[in-house]
């Protein structure tokens, strides 16, 4: 019932990712083809920032509101974030990684794993198997089809990815249930001793949070085997993420890149301090 449900469901799905994102990046896209220039700092500004090279500037974007903000302000937020960010960049490596491997052995016409029967060799190229085989890249089966003898290599950095997944989902977790997403909990500085805000509960994160719960959980159960075809819901569960995404905080994943781009310049221009 899942399998099929999967083979109807998956086009729709891939259909409402690849419009929601395109309308997404719109305004992106718009603002490329208007050649906008970092005009850099007024030249009478009195206190202005030095410049600041590539690397360093890098650095003040990626790691400076965890050093600065999350990190004092709400520390279990802030090191679930470090965590779980760590997470998601290796799996979703590995799985796109995975996506091009799968395709290319198709463009070539070689066999792949029927993952429902165990078969090692079959021609099964339904939308609910390729799921499978991309969703379930650390079981035996689809790790060895795909990367043949590097597959305990994958297997093994990506169980290190899943194991910071649990941890840092679960401190992200515990923060949203606790009402304390955005709060701030201790002293940043002398300057905001005693200062304190209240968090909040917003209806995606939580939504988000909690699917990808379960998506870790039916990760690990498929890896160890404890539940035949849950490798099935795992791939369920990443298509309701993927229809969730262009209208959720989870397009920061896309925009982010290109946010972390436009920061890092205004920093190497003299234009943010």
């Amino acid at each position: 019932m899942l399998i099929t449900m999967l083979d109807i469901v998956a086009p729709i799905v891939l259909t409402i990712f690849v419009i929601g994102v395109g309308l997404r990046l719109g305004r992106l896209i718009k603002a490329l083809f208007l050649r906008q220039h970092f005009r850099g700092v007024t030249p009478n500004f009195v206190g202005a920032p030095p410049p600041m090279p590539l690397g360093a500037a890098l650095k003040a974007v990626i790691l400076g509101p965890f050093a600065h903000f999350h990190r004092k302000s709400n520390s279990l937020w802030g090191y679930g974030l470090i965590a779980y960010h760590i997470a998601i960049i290796t799996e979703v490596t590995g799985y796109t990684l995975s996506a091009l491997i799968l395709g290319m052995r198709l463009l070539q016409g070689q066999p792949v794993p029927d993952v429902a029967r165990h078969l090692e060799h079959s021609f099964n190229t339904s939308p609910s198997n390729l799921l499978a085989i991309i969703f379930g890249n650390g079981e035996a089966l689809q790790a060895h089809f795909l990367f043949g003898n590097l597959a305990p290599v994958f297997v093994g950095v990506t169980w290190v990815a899943v194991s910071f997944a649990v941890v840092g989902n679960m401190a992200l977790l515990i923060t949203l249930l606790r009402k304390r997403s955005s709060a701030i909990v201790s002293d940043m500085d002398k300057a905001s001793r005693g200062v304190r805000v209240a968090g909040r509960r917003p209806w995606d994160r939580m939504l988000v949070r909690l699917v990808i719960f379960c998506i870790i959980w039916t990760e690990l159960f498929a890896r160890l085997e404890l539940i035949p075809g849950i490798v099935f819901v795992h791939a369920a569960l990443g298509l309701v993420l993927f229809t969730l995404f262009p209208f959720t905080y989870l397009f920061h994943m896309i925009y982010g890149i290109f946010a972390v781009a436009v920061a890092t310049r205004r920093r190497m221009v003299r234009t943010i301090a």
